[in-house]
């Protein structure tokens, strides 16, 4: 710990990355005192200070243990306690250390026990000592782990590079931009920029606060080749400079939120604490892909950079802002500098609009701005001209031409650029002369000479050529390469593209170092779009040259011979431009003109629609699908609006174009996370999992029903629920949220609440926290990594990594109702708004446990009116106002420090409220903030929504919702409403405009939006639902697009075209908790929730209904016997039923069901947990927690037996081999029983190794919560066993190391599970039965393992939603060194297909089911898919 301060151990600290404990007494022991006497009797010494300082409640063992916890985070611990007393004087043993002092407690800390007393934990006999070994194998492990330091920078630096341009979705540097401007720049110009006074006070500026230099002129006047030397200066300087260049020729490069993404990158890869805070945005899964700007403004910079301690000056310079998409946004974002102290240093460069001047006006009232007017400096073009201009003669003709350039440049960089050109092509001096007669002055007019060369060409085919490229030059979404540009072109004859760009594009267009061609200045782009009057020569039409960018798109994406070539990684140099491009020319074109609809067609009709989606994949861009489908959606409302509804070509267009823009986000959203990574799974593997009625389906899954078919879903259409949560039994929801990677959902169950956590990504449950109260409310961090819990008594802070709870407030005496949770990000301060109009906080960082009050609002009544109790509190993103709603009073905000009224919003009444009133209070019972803009959102108890802004008297928009709850997205695009009857709706925010509905059974009682607002969360009462409309998926993933971006949605009209068939209308799902599938037959049975037992055949779905509860009882167990004639099913009550089954007469599909018999197990003696069939079918086994069953088919006899002590947590089978016996596995013994009468006669026993490395684990890796398993504890998962195999599987799983479920595989051989035929007694010995794991690599990869099947072996579903098999070795290892553990050999893992991305999630994994013949049966909302595989039934 002194070595944290002192620099001499600098070094040896930091190479420092894991420590062992040997029986180290962290919180000293009762012995110390002891030994001090024991020293003075034996040796005559004094006491010693440092032995007295080991006393249990040491205070120097307490400030070091506190100090301690701040560095163990960095390093791997391992603790090793003793477990034997210690002999010391006269024989007498004691324990010298006990467990609680030797361990520390810490999240991650790994703690081993040592079969020693306190001398032996260190001591050892020889190297053979188990001991010793134990600490050795330890050691190995900790060095392995440990890289050298040196090795760790140069290997992580290049991979972080590459990780943060990946995770903030920065597809180039921008010094690309950089170059092309500097290589633009003549040495000796620009230096006045150097000593110009607002530029020098900007650059020198000391201050502790930020400040903007805006830096304006006109249109090519020089301002981007000044952007760049300025960057070089401050570069050379060793300044940390931060850039950015808008092109307006790229779209992305447009965009608010790409500026904002490109400087974070750098400003990571330049500040290192910048980069690890940015590493924790990203360890909290906080999701940027889709992030807006205004969420990226918050993230990246207000939470992140704002409130770092930087002493030091940030270059920042923006170039172009004129051409961005909002420029009005980019300069508003710099008001909120004035909220930091770091010395920002901002940049601005651009043309001046009234746009841009209107802004920077309001912005210099809160930031320190200077502004440079530059017209083109007169010195910088006389510099160009002497050093770029090649005229040979005498310097005074020299300054003669030179001074007539200068004079006819009007302040305009780019016509000297170009009159230069000129004038060096001149090779006497009449050419020069005759060329400074016909440059004409400005660039209106220059533009006109360089379009007269391109049209009067005399070859017409390179006219032609010239105008192609013009055409791709203008309209191309992006910079194209020269490469690109010659495939895009077609001409394989081309045979020098550099020069074939020189001579006939007239200067207009311009090849960069990079090569990629651009034009030659924005002016030049909009020269030749805009047209002027009519009177040009040469004019780029928008929509031709769109379709003839599309055709040229379609052609490279259904060439024959594309897929070979991608193959073969030879793919054409415009694949990937063709790849995300051909939609937005589609749309921008000619797209109703019935030959460019006739190619779409039979482009979507064909099978190159799936190598499109393909080479999407395999580039990782699955969101130009979903960006597509926006296209796509665009183009079907143009069709729409044409009165040719006769025509069938019509019709047809409009059904294929709309259907696939619908199954392009579906097929992102079910399959795009395993798509990605099996890019070839689009041609065979996913349309057979697409719905009926779908075109993926109709086009191309029914093709693939011979080799892969699924059946048993009755809904042929997509629909919009992505999961469902069910809770348990008597187990209510109230709250969902979204937490980073997380979704967070508050349950109760008399007096305990629960939290649950699952994965965002796949649904599954994570782990569970305990609140060992009643909680009103919770609320998470912005990054998702720290939940508050507000109980009846206490509030809770927890830690979402490990479910740790990390703070503890006693809740105000009087128990005030919390209406409002609140981080607040600034300080680590959670807020809470209560029912009283008090605002209280604590802070996470220090020790107090009680509330502090922030602010105590005293509400006055209005005439008229009457002041009770808030209905609701919200407080703002800041937690600097709060918001009030009553009953009777009018909703009021309030400043919190001071208290201050701030407004009060008055309902204006309509023409059909019945009251003499001019305004009404209404009555508001929910209410919340806008997440940017200070607007206020709220509902009244008769369902209108309003949006007021504090500073205005009454609410800007209103509109009847109908709803009782509302949410806000993260963005603050979209604001949701839900209902008592069950339908959510949601609205665009500025107007309030419905973009999309739902319907669904059971009333709405909490709802959320995804963090990146793609999903909507809802909770109602036992169950919770996770939609994906395709509308937000949309608005998520356009905020790349120009016309529709997310950094521009002041306007609504974008967000309502995206919700055409808005509304949806969805039954209620009964869950199934029990499957089971015969064993000999296509038949198979599930039971419900609402205590609904049906039959159902393979391939054709429910037969019949073989029990239906009147009293809604829950079926809980099914089981089949052998042959295949009898089902068994319990329900909660403890009711057994029992049914035969057999085909009736001689029909092939028809069968009859006859009831047998019924049984009921007292409840008193628990739920049946288990049923088995005893192989022969003449006995049925069920057991509880206290009794075991044997029910007789023939007699119905009952024969009962208790559950022998150690036997209450075991898996029970029937023995493959031996048909009078059953199996019971636990944690560590298998039990044998007799069927005849439920004795046990044999007991073996095992000891299932702990995994030490986490990354053999299954992929149902959990949170160790504060509810469930603790420590050492075991939990049994599946016991799979076939009379067909050899081999029975055991999952046993346990919390390990950083809180996770780790789970091993054991696998026993049948044969070893062997019974002595002469003995009829009890054997009381207890054999150590062998047993095999399976290797690392296998069990690494099993999420959930299914069944043995005799021609494949183990059938599991892998961690990627895979179907696997996997063969067991022919031999395996035996004896006593199998029982310790020895991983199995084996083949290789074959996989066979993948499931969607809404199958197997929440709480249907675990009861997927293998029949013999390899046809999975798994759960899917409320009924049961069948898969059936050629491929594994071979």
């Amino acid at each position: 710990m002194q070595g944290q301060n002192d620099p001499t151990y600098e070094y040896i600290i930091k190479s420092v990355s894991s420590i062992i404990f040997l029986s180290t007494p962290h919180r000293g022991t009762n012995l110390a005192e002891t030994l001090n006497r024991i020293l003075q009797v034996s040796f005559a010494t004094n006491p010693m200070q440092f032995i007295a300082e080991l006393a249990a409640g040491s205070q120097t063992l307490q400030k070091l243990n506190e100090q301690f916890r701040h560095v163990a985070p960095k390093l791997q611990i391992v603790s090793f306690y003793e477990t034997r007393p210690t002999t010391l004087i006269k024989k007498t043993q004691i324990m010298v250390l006990e467990k609680d002092s030797s361990i520390l407690g810490y999240p991650g800390e790994i703690s081993k026990p040592l079969d020693a007393d306190h001398h032996g934990v260190c001591k050892y006999e020889s190297p053979n000592d188990s001991r010793y070994i134990t600490i050795r194998n330890v050691l190995k492990s900790l060095v392995g782990k440990a890289k050298p330091k040196g090795e760790i920078q140069t290997s992580m630096s290049q991979a972080l590079r590459v990780k943060f341009e990946e995770y903030l979705s920065v597809p180039e540097s921008p010094d690309g931009d950089y170059n092309f401007f500097r290589d633009r720049w003549t040495d000796g110009t620009c230096n006045w920029i150097l000593s110009h006074q607002a530029f020098s006070g900007w650059l020198e500026d000391v201050q502790l606060r930020p400040r903007v230099l805006w830096i304006h002129g006109n249109a090519a006047s020089g301002k981007s080749i000044v952007s760049s030397f300025v960057i070089d200066h401050l570069t050379q300087h060793g300044l940390p400079c931060h850039y950015f260049f808008v092109r307006f020729m790229d779209r992305k490069k447009r965009a608010l939120s790409m500026i904002l993404r490109s400087l974070a990158c750098q400003l990571a890869h330049s500040t290192p604490a910048y980069a690890d805070k940015l590493r924790l945005l990203e360890a909290a899964a906080t999701d940027l892909r889709t992030a807006d700007f205004r969420n990226i403004w918050q993230w990246l910079y207000k939470q992140i950079l704002f409130r770092l301690d930087i002493d030091y000056p940030l270059f920042w310079i923006i170039d172009g802002v004129d051409e961005a998409d909002n420029p009005s946004a980019v300069i508003k974002l710099l008001s909120e500098l004035n909220s930091t102290v770091i010395p920002l240093r901002v940049l601005i460069v651009s043309r001046k609009t009234h746009e841009i001047s209107s802004a920077f006006q309001k912005l210099e009232k809160q930031v320190p701005m200077d502004t440079i007017r530059t017209e083109g400096n007169r010195d910088d073009f006389r510099s160009y001209i002497d050093r770029e201009m090649d005229v040979a003669g005498e310097d005074s003709y020299r300054e003669e031409v030179a001074v007539q350039l200068l004079e006819r440049a009007r302040g305009n960089f780019l016509w000297v650029h170009l009159a230069v050109q000129k004038i060096n092509n001149c090779h006497t001096k009449a050419a020069v002369e005759d060329a400074l007669k016909d440059l004409p002055p400005g660039m209106e007019a220059l533009y006109d000479r360089m379009a007269v060369s391109v049209q009067t060409q005399s070859i017409p085919n390179d006219r032609k050529l010239g105008q192609s490229i013009l055409g791709w030059a203008t309209c191309a979404q992006r910079l194209l390469s020269v490469e690109e540009l010659s495939d895009a072109l077609g001409n394989d004859g081309l045979l020098e593209i550099h020069r074939t760009i020189g001579d006939l594009c007239g200067g207009f267009v311009v090849v960069d170092k990079e090569g990629k061609v651009a034009m030659i200045h924005e002016t030049a782009r909009e020269y030749l779009m805009h047209g002027g009057d009519g009177d040009r020569l040469l004019v780029i039409d928008r929509k031709p040259t769109n379709d003839k960018l599309f055709s040229r798109c379609i052609q490279r994406l259904t060439d024959p011979k594309l897929r070979s070539q991608i193959n073969r990684n030879q793919q054409p140099a415009l694949l990937d431009y063709a790849t995300s491009a051909w939609f937005i020319h589609f749309s921008l074109g000619s797209a109703t003109h019935p030959d460019i609809l006739d190619t779409v067609v039979k482009f979507l009709r064909g099978p190159h629609v799936l190598t499109w989606i393909h080479i999407a994949a395999r580039r990782k861009e699955l969101r130009a699908l979903v960006i597509a489908s926006r296209y796509l959606t665009d183009v079907v409302l143009k069709l729409r609006k044409l009165n040719e509804r006769e025509s069938l070509a019509h019709r047809q267009a409009i059904a294929v174009i709309e259907g696939w823009a619908t199954d392009l986000v579906k097929i992102v959203g079910k399959f795009g996370s395993t798509l990605i990574l099996n890019p070839d799974s689009i041609y065979r593997l996913i349309p057979p999992f697409c719905p009926p009625d779908s075109v993926i389906y109709l086009q191309f899954g029914r093709k693939e029903s011979k080799a892969l078919h699924v059946s048993g879903v009755t809904s042929s259409t997509w629909d919009d629920c992505l999961a469902r949560f069910s809770f348990g039994q008597q187990v209510m929801a109230s709250a969902v949220l979204a937490a980073g990677n997380s979704i967070v959902v508050l349950t109760s169950n008399r007096k305990l609440s629960h939290i649950f956590i699952y994965k965002s990504a796949t649904f599954e449950e994570q782990g569970q926290i305990t609140h060992p109260e009643r909680v009103s409310s919770i609320q998470v961090n912005k990054l998702g990594n720290l939940l508050v819990s507000y109980g009846y008594m206490t509030t809770k802070v927890w830690d979402m990594a490990t479910g740790d709870c990390i703070k503890t407030v006693k809740n105000p005496a009087k128990r005030p109702r919390p209406q409002t949770l609140l981080f607040v990000e600034t300080d680590n301060t959670i807020l809470v708004g209560s029912e009283d109009r008090c605002v209280r906080s604590f802070s996470i960082n220090d020790d107090s446990t009680e509330y502090d009050t922030k602010a105590r609002i005293d509400e006055q009544s209005l005439e008229g009116t009457m002041v009770n109790f808030p209905t609701c509190t919200a407080l703002s993103p800041d937690g600097n106002m709060a918001a009030f709603g009553y009953r009777g009073h009018p909703v009021t905000v309030w400043e919190l420090e001071p208290p201050m009224l701030l407004g009060q919003c008055n309902m204006t009444l309509g023409a059909t409220d019945m009251t003499i009133q001019e305004n009404t209070w209404g009555e508001v019972f929910r209410i919340t903030w806008h997440p940017f803009n200070g607007e206020v959102f709220g509902l009244t108890q008769v369902g209108l929504l309003f949006k007021w802004d504090p500073y205005e008297e009454e609410p800007t928009a209103t509109v009847q919702t109908g709803g009782d709850y509302l949410t806000v997205s993260r963005n603050g695009s979209l604001v949701a409403t839900g209902d008592g009857v069950g339908t959510i709706k949601v609205y665009a925010t500025p107007d309030l405009s419905l973009l999309y509905q739902l319907s669904s059974p059971n009333p709405v009682l909490h709802l959320s939006f995804s963090t990146d607002s793609r999903q909507l969360y809802d909770i109602r009462g036992g169950y919770g639902n996770v939609w994906e409309p395709n509308t937000l998926v949309r608005l998520a993933d356009s905020s790349d697009l120009s016309d529709h971006n997310s950094d521009a949605l002041s306007e609504t009209e974008s967000l309502t075209k995206l919700s055409h068939h808005n509304e949806y209308h969805f039954t209620r799902v009964d869950n199934i908790i029990a499957l089971s599938g015969q064993s000999v037959g296509p038949l198979y049975c599930y039971g419900t929730e609402d205590g609904l037992a049906a039959l159902c055949e393979v391939g054709r779905g429910k037969v019949c209904e073989l029990e239906r509860s009147t009293s809604y009882m829950s079926i809980e167990q099914a089981a089949w016997s052998g042959d295949g004639s009898l089902v068994a099913f319990t329900d909660l009550s403890g009711r057994l039923s029992i049914k035969r089954i057999a085909k009736a007469g001689q029909a092939r599909d028809t069968w009859q069901v006859d009831h047998e018999f019924d049984l009921v197990i007292p409840p008193h003696q628990g739920h049946i947990s288990q049923l088995v069939f005893q192989p022969t079918g003449h006995k049925l086994f069920a057991s509880t927690t206290t009794m075991l069953y044997s029910v007789d088919l023939k007699s119905h006899a009952l024969a009962t037996a208790k559950v022998p002590i150690g036997v209450s947590k075991v898996k029970w089978i029937s023995h493959p081999t031996l048909p009078d016996y059953l199996l019971g596995f636990g944690n560590t013994k298998a039990h044998v029983f007799t069927w005849a009468d439920l004795r046990e006669v044999k007991t073996h026993t095992y000891w299932p190794t702990r995994l030490e490395n986490p990354a053999a684990t299954s992929s149902t890796q959990t949170l160790q919560s504060h509810f469930g398993l603790k420590g050492d504890n075991d939990t049994l998962g599946r016991l799979i066993s076939d009379a067909s195999s050899p081999h029975v599987l055991l999952e046993i799983s346990h919390f390990g190391t950083s809180s996770q479920l780790e789970s091993q595989y054991l696998v026993f051989k049948a044969a070893d599970i062997y019974l002595d035929p002469s003995s009829d007694v009890m054997n009381t010995s207890s054999n150590e039965l062998p047993y095999t794991l399976l290797p690392a690599n296998v069990a690494c990869r099993i999420r959930e393992p299914l069944a043995f099947l005799s021609h494949r072996g183990l059938v599991f579903l892998d961690v990627h939603r895979w179907i696997c098999t996997w063969r067991f070795p022919s031999s395996v290892p035996r004896g006593r060194s199998a029982g310790k553990g020895s991983e199995a050999g084996g083949g290789e893992i074959e996989k066979y297909y993948f499931l969607p991305g809404d199958w197997v999630t929440a709480n249907e994994g675990h009861l997927s089911v293998i029949m013999p013949d390899g046809t999975l049966l798994c759960p899917q909302n409320g009924e049961v898919a069948t898969v059936q595989c050629a491929k594994l039934r071979k």
